[in-house]
């Protein structure tokens, strides 16, 4: 629950889902109003079957699902056709019909040709034929016309996008917080390197050098001291404060207690204010705050594993009390 107050506390990632949404609904809307009606009305008789097509414009392509049923000597013929009347269309087919001996391909030819003369005709109000060439009986039938699976699957795209997005900021909300405690495990050490060498004479940058140098050749350093020795690496040669950049960093990363430190590196720079005394005091602060941080995992650690203990008791319990109660 708490994860969930902390998602919608993210601004970015709300004002992500609120665009996705309103394109979403747009989207939807637009599916929902278009319809048959934007296409041009279909003429029907008293029995129902469509009789004629009255188009609403000359100018633009329209589309039409029919159904149309072949009444041959033996069996009646289901065909399902979409009938597309071209925009600005000059009445040639281009369709042949078949030489088949086949009546069924030949009924295929005859329905394509009849199909693509329909959609080249460049009539307004187009009369559906009855019956095909040879004489054999049609009727035209309508079927309705939706966005059929598109409305189906614009929601589940919305809602895919909506937990990708979610996971994403989760992610990006764990690396931080991991970065976050990895600069608070080694900023104890990093002050109190940084308060021993300013002590000695050093001056800041030298001391940074010094550190960072250091923590360069440790194989098993954290992800604070590699982002130091990644700091040393990007400004070396160039003429930035090391104040600044610590400062820039810390920022960057949120860190409160870092911040500190950058201010208190920056106020000795412009005024030349006593670094070293403020440095000892953070450097015993942090340290405190690193051992209570210590002996909460501590305690946690407690908790964590009395559950595995509640099993084991439980385990202990039916192995004690199995051999009694297959006795009885």
């Amino acid at each position: 629950m708490s994860r969930f107050k902390d998602l919608l506390k993210d601004k970015k990632l709300m004002s992500g889902i609120y665009a996705v949404t309103l394109i979403t609904a747009l989207l939807i809307l637009a599916l929902v109003v278009k319809g048959p009606e934007e296409s041009g009305k279909l003429v029907a008789d008293r029995q129902g079957n469509i009789i004629g097509i009255n188009r609403k414009s000359l100018d633009r392509s329209e589309r039409y699902d029919l159904s149309l049923e072949i009444e041959d000597d033996k069996e009646t013929i289901t065909r399902d056709v979409t009938l597309t009347l071209q925009a600005g269309a000059d009445g040639k087919s281009g369709i042949k019909l078949s030489k088949s001996e086949s009546r069924e391909a030949e009924i295929d030819a005859a329905v394509d040709n009849m199909i693509s003369s329909i959609e080249y005709s460049r009539e307004k109000k187009i009369r559906l034929p009855s019956e095909l060439p040879d004489g054999t009986a049609v009727k035209w039938m309508g079927t309705k016309q939706s966005a059929g699976p598109v409305l189906v699957i614009i929601p589940l795209m919305y809602v895919t996008l909506v937990m990708l997005m979610a996971a994403n900021s989760m992610k990006t909300d764990k690396t931080a917080a991991e970065e976050r405690r990895s600069i608070m495990r080694g900023l104890p050490r990093f002050c109190n390197q940084l308060y021993l060498m300013m002590n000695a004479g050093l001056i800041l940058s030298d001391a940074f050098d010094t550190i960072s140098t250091g923590y360069e050749t440790n194989k098993n350093c954290s992800s604070f001291e590699r982002d130091l020795v990644e700091l040393r690496d990007a400004t070396d040669g160039h003429r930035i404060s090391t104040a600044q950049v610590i400062n820039e960093y810390a920022v960057k990363h949120d860190v409160k207690e870092l911040i500190r430190i950058a201010a208190i590196l920056t106020e000795n720079e412009k005024r030349g204010s006593d670094v070293v005394e403020s440095l000892e005091r953070e450097s015993r602060y942090l340290w405190d705050e690193r051992k209570t941080v210590a002996r909460e995992c501590g305690k946690a650690i407690d908790t964590r594993m009395s559950y595995p203990l509640g099993l084991l008791l439980i385990l202990l319990i039916v192995i004690t009390m199995a051999p009694a109660l297959m006795n009885i």
